[in-house]
Formats: structure tokens, sequence, C-alpha cells
């Protein structure tokens, strides 16, 4: 992030805003948004009770941004995009709330010797889950559980990235 060398006054979004680098990015953009997803249930851009951090959280579905296009200069996602089962329209979210110029900086877990994303569950069209592999649960910083896995990247992300609008596409390991 210090490589992309962003003013301070600029528009910065993060998935999340209950963890240590969330406050460490408030020290860096005051203008940082942050949020957290709270479940199916809950309306984008909504704040909601979290009895686990005892304050408000805005939730944030990232395959239904309440943010308006052209909002941000730069989107951040720690270890968001395998939870999230139609991650191609999550990216490309992503995409339509970043100002011309902006750039999305995010972690996944990477299988570089993978060509193509293995998807691990899914939902099938009348809404099962679907698990096509032993399911792989994550921590979850707002509940008690894990939040489950639905794909391990591999190489195809790069496309996946420039099918959603992205014009430098890159990956650091």
């Amino acid at each position: 992030l210090r490589k992309l060398e962003l003013p301070r006054d600029s528009r910065v979004y993060i998935a999340e805003c209950v963890t240590a680098s969330f406050r460490q990015l408030e020290r860096l953009y005051p203008r940082l948004v942050g949020s957290e997803f709270l479940g199916m249930d809950r309306v984008s851009g909504e704040t909601y009770w979290n009895e686990q951090h005892r304050q408000h959280l805005r939730h944030e579905d990232l395959t239904r941004l309440s943010f308006a296009d052209d909002s941000f200069d730069l989107v951040i996602s720690q270890d968001i995009f395998e939870h999230i089962p139609d991650f191609a329209r999550a990216f490309s979210e992503c995409r339509r709330v970043l100002r011309r110029g902006g750039r999305l900086v995010f972690s996944v877990p990477f299988f570089p010797g993978q060509a193509e994303t293995e998807i691990r569950a899914r939902f099938t069209a009348n809404g099962t889950l679907e698990h096509l592999l032993p399911a792989e649960y994550h921590g979850d910083p707002v509940g008690d559980g894990g939040v489950l896995c639905f794909q391990h990247f591999g190489w195809d992300l790069l496309d996946r990235l420039r099918e959603a609008g992205f014009g430098e596409v890159r990956a650091h390991l």
C-alpha cells in the first residue's frame, strides 16, 4: 500500500472494520470507510449492533455494495473473496465503485500450481448449498463460527479480474 503513494485525503474502502489493519489504515487515510459482512439478511450500507464487539458495524455485501459509482481511490480486501460464492460479481462491484485510475488491492489464498480456480462449494439453482469437496472453514472476525471457503484461486484469477474491467492486473506472491 505504501508503494501506491496515495495522498492522505484519498477515499479508501476496506472490507473490514474490527481488525488491527483497519485501525492502522485509519491513521493513514482519514477518509477510510470500513465494513463487515454480517449476513445475507442484512442491507448493504446499514449499521447493525454486533454483540461480540459491542458496537454498531456497517454491513456491506461485496456483491451488492451500497456505494455510488466512482466513489473510491482504493478498495482493499484481505482474505474475503474465497468466501464469496459469486466472486466474479464481487470483483465487478469493486471495479464499479473505484474511480478512474483507482486500485483494488487484495489478498486471497492462492495456489500457484493450479491453472484454474478450484470450486469447493456452490449454491445450486434452487439455492441449496452443494459441497463439491470437504467443507473448509476459516476464522470469522465478527462471529463465533468459521466462514465457509467456496474456492481456492488459481492463475485464472487474473483473467477474472480483467473480465471485471480491471486493466492492469498483477499477482504478488
